[in-house]
């Protein structure tokens, strides 16, 4: 499993974060209708490769993960993203800001986005391409165009995830080719609008690839 480290602001030491761990820390928001991958779905995963509250999972050795094919310079900021955060009265969540936004790692997330499979000998081609919506989660009240404009884009859009996987399944086996979304996470800090740090953090996932999980049996 792969290992990434950052720093706590919060006590000031170096952090070790494995990529379930990193997943548990974004209990994220989804859009209602998204539907999670059951275990029978997740198979050829490492036991605990799935994270606790079933969003995320850490890629194993059937897993190939692919950013976005042919991935194009950002383009113009979306107006919730470049929203300005107006002051409110104190206690409100207009009255916060994000800064400090910062990327903490990758996952997979869970949400079946497409599958083929077939008896070998033979090649499985998944070709995916689809919209899928970032995800946020929140420590504190700040309003969601305030995590937008921290983060630098906005944290309810859609983005499309694109990109084509191959499987050689031998002969005699039933190869299977699933598609799962691949997100960028990002950690902010919560500041009031004009005072210190609360000591609250906002998350947000961003989709950016696609992760393709493949076995056969």
């Amino acid at each position: 499993m792969k290992r990434m480290n950052f720093h706590s602001k919060k006590r000031g030491i170096a952090t070790v974060v494995t990529g379930t761990a990193l997943a548990a820390a974004l209990t994220a928001t989804m859009t209602s209708g998204v539907s999670y991958a059951n275990s029978e779905t997740l198979q050829g995963l490492s036991p605990g490769a799935v994270s606790a509250d079933g969003k995320f999972f850490t890629p194993g050795p059937n897993t190939v993960v692919k950013r976005n094919a042919g991935e194009a310079a950002p383009g113009i900021l979306s107006g919730e993203a470049l929203a300005t955060v107006n002051p409110g009265p104190a206690g409100t969540a207009a009255a916060y800001q994000l800064k400090n936004a910062r990327w903490i790692g990758q996952q997979c997330g869970t949400d079946l986005l497409s599958q083929t499979s077939g008896a070998g000998k033979t090649t499985l081609v998944l070709t995916v391409e689809k919209a899928v919506a970032a995800t946020y989660t929140k420590e504190i009240g700040i309003e969601v165009k305030a995590i937008s404009a921290g983060m630098g884009w906005s944290v309810t859009n859609t983005y499309t995830v694109k990109n084509e996987n191959r499987y050689e399944v031998p002969a005699g086996k039933w190869g299977v080719v699933q598609a799962f979304p691949l997100y960028d996470l990002y950690q902010g800090d919560v500041y009031n609008l004009w005072g210190p740090d609360t000591g609250k953090d906002a998350y947000a996932s961003k989709p950016v690839g696609v992760c393709f999980n493949s076995w056969n049996q």
